[in-house]
């Protein structure tokens, strides 16, 4: 007889699963990737969140500010006698009252506007600092020596969140 012979068998080939082991190891690594690129995401995302807080709470505490300067720039000026979010020129060695005072305190005026997204409206006080003869003008004997007094303007305000607080201060002179 001619021909191929069709009664010989061959061999089957083993299979290992080694096909199914570098699936799986390939499996993990693309889910290791995705977890990771997920809370990198996350944190970029709490992260501008922050700053957004902080940028809201920092644009409350420069209006708190505008309306204590607001204060010093009435033709006469109320009494700074510890009243009204008004303090008279500290005791030599005292702590400055921006860092002793509550400010959660009635006594500390808030800005009289409406800021939106903020926990609280800005608080702000204005601390009469030094009065200086002559401050920053001419020295000519024929002239009068004008004086100047200075202040010293503090607002503290806080973001969406009640844990983002910005304090910005100014120093204003008043001839």
């Amino acid at each position: 007889m001619t021909g191929l012979d069709f009664h010989a068998t061959t061999k089957p080939h083993r299979q290992d699963g080694v096909v199914l082991v570098i699936a799986l190891v390939m499996l993990v690594i693309t889910t290791l990737l995705a977890v990771s690129a997920a809370q990198v995401t996350g944190l970029n995302e709490r992260m501008a969140g922050h700053s957004r807080d902080r940028d809201r709470a920092f644009q409350a505490a420069e209006a708190g500010l505008r309306e204590g300067e607001r204060v010093l720039q009435q033709a006469v000026l109320p009494a700074f006698d510890g009243t009204g979010g008004r303090y008279p020129v500290p005791t030599p060695g005292d702590a400055p009252r921006w860092k002793t005072i509550s400010w959660t305190g009635s006594a500390i005026p808030a800005y009289g506007g409406s800021i939106p997204d903020v926990a609280a409206q800005p608080r702000y006080i204005v601390e009469e600092i030094a009065t200086i003869a002559g401050a920053g003008e001419s020295l000519d004997a024929t002239e009068t020596a004008a004086s100047n007094t200075f202040y010293r303007v503090t607002a503290r305000a806080v973001g969406g969140q009640g844990g983002t607080v910005v304090l910005l201060q100014t120093t204003y002179r008043r001839q």
